[in-house]
């Protein structure tokens, strides 16, 4: 790919009715269980670049533009663009997350054409369900469109200087199968490139570009451990209810795991709601002492220690009273009866 495509791109925009100005966002990300984590917020004068159709003379092109990024924390929760359209754009605009530029999507977000604004730009939102990334790695922001006349989106970016360390822009012609970086770390500053299609040389003073973009993302800790309530005594045969709960301090949803403590162990199911109570019964056949465990669990694996509770389960007495009373007339009898038994 020729170095010249951002220079290039920019006088197509301009032309096409989405001039820009220098410009620097101060605006406060929401309130949410979420932080602001990697962002490149600045967008220099007339630094933007199209993505979809680009009607070069003689040959049209489609364009696609990534962002790399290096998260900090484990879960990525949403994105902010400054991005905005040309008034003819009718088609969705496609924003993936990847950690391989070419690979398959994490995420996939389809933003419908109104909820970017039209010939200017502005931060707009995109929420996905949260999603493991894995911190200190390199991961893209992946934008895309139909390749159809006239339909074309814009994405301020920043050409003036390294503005955003961890990462760059990168550039596809052909439909994401090849792309070109704009990093400082590998393409040289202060240099002549030729037009595309012929002409005097530029002098391309700014190699590195970033767009304009904000990540948040959240820590993930584990749930609390399980409160259990239930009887804690009680005859072998019956079945009694027992009501558990966790809480999750991110407000995940959890599995549960039971072991209660006679060799039966109920292998983690759900997930519910974090501090929604839940209710499962079990039986005891043999009388003794047991410990009811139980452990939770978020839906990213972390898991919380397990919450106790001992119980002690008897013979069951509702079948002796007559046979047990006939049964003391013969003491030798009855006394290796309750050894048999336990009793």
């Amino acid at each position: 790919m020729k170095k010249l495509l951002p220079l290039m791109v920019v006088g197509i925009l301009v032309l096409s009715g989405l001039g820009a100005v220098a410009l620097e966002i101060k605006t406060e990300p929401q309130t949410l269980l979420d932080e602001l984590d990697q962002f490149q917020d600045v967008m220099t004068e007339n630094a933007e670049v199209p993505i979809g159709h680009v009607a070069i003379p003689d040959n049209p092109i489609s364009v696609q533009v990534a962002q790399s990024f290096i998260p900090t924390l484990p879960i990525l929760t949403r994105l902010e663009l400054f991005i905005g359209k040309n008034s003819t754009a009718t088609y969705d605009l496609n924003v993936a997350i990847r950690d391989d530029l070419t690979g398959d999507d994490l995420t996939l977000i389809i933003i419908d054409p109104s909820a970017v604004p039209t010939e200017t730009y502005d931060w707009v939102s995109i929420d996905f369900d949260d999603i493991p990334v894995t911190a200190g790695q390199t991961h893209y922001i992946v934008t895309y469109t139909e390749n159809e006349t006239d339909n074309f989106y814009a994405w301020g970016c920043n050409n003036e200087s390294d503005s955003y360390v961890d990462g760059c822009a990168w550039f596809s012609l052909d439909d994401g199968g090849t792309w070109d970086n704009r990093s400082a770390a590998s393409k040289p500053s202060n240099i002549y490139v030729k037009p595309r299609y012929g002409g005097t040389p530029i002098f391309d003073e700014y190699p590195t570009w970033d767009t304009c973009f904000r990540t948040y993302g959240k820590e993930n800790a584990a749930p609390s451990t399980p409160d259990i309530s239930g009887p804690t005594s009680g005859e072998v045969g019956t079945s009694y209810d027992y009501t558990f709960v966790s809480e999750d301090t991110n407000g995940d949803p959890v599995y549960y795991k039971i072991n209660w403590g006679d060799g039966d162990v109920v292998e983690w199911f759900g997930p519910f709601d974090s501090e929604d109570p839940q209710t499962r019964g079990h039986t005891w056949d043999n009388p003794g002492e047991y410990t009811i465990s139980i452990k939770a669990k978020d839906i990213w694996g972390e898991e919380s220690s397990w919450g106790t509770l001992k119980v002690s389960m008897t013979k069951n007495r509702a079948l002796n009273t007559r046979f047990l009373r006939f049964m003391q007339n013969y003491p030798h009898i009855f006394s290796i009866l309750q050894r048999l038994l336990k009793y």
